[in-house]
């Protein structure tokens, strides 16, 4: 098996060194491990518990993001074709963590299948992304 030798793909004339990937579900922490394998850095980002709301501890506030890459990591065929690789996936949350996509130069949607909830997730990314940056849906 061939590994990257840089940590950016190319689509069309454009270089991608760094994806968000919005939504840490099934499709979402999986699409996550694929650019990590073509060696992308990827942020993926997902709610805060209600539970932890309030709290300042990272661990409670990114439990459904890192649950859910852990699933993904776990899982058989998994979906990273090297353990190493998933270094390059950083993990965070909406709340805490939006503005980091600024360094995106692209980004994925994969939130739950609820127009309100996609409209208002890409209105936020609207405050944040640079100018440029590929704004994508996964359906």
């Amino acid at each position: 098996m061939t590994k990257p030798t840089s940590a950016k793909a190319s689509v069309g004339n454009r270089t991608i060194k760094k994806v968000a990937v919005l939504g840490s579900g099934v499709m979402g922490s999986r699409i996550a491990c694929h650019f990590a394998n073509i060696g992308a850095e990827v942020l993926l980002l997902d709610i805060v518990p209600k539970e932890a709301a309030e709290s300042k501890k990272p661990a409670e506030r990114n439990k459904i993001v890192n649950d859910a890459l852990a699933f993904a990591l776990k899982s058989n065929p998994s979906p990273i074709y090297d353990k190493r690789f998933a270094k390059r996936i950083s993990t965070g949350n909406f709340d805490d963590d939006l503005p980091k996509i600024k360094d995106c130069d692209w980004v994925i949607e994969v939130v739950v299948e609820r127009l309100d909830i996609k409209q208002q997730v890409l209105a936020n990314v609207e405050k944040h992304r640079k100018p440029g940056t590929l704004i994508t849906t996964n359906t």
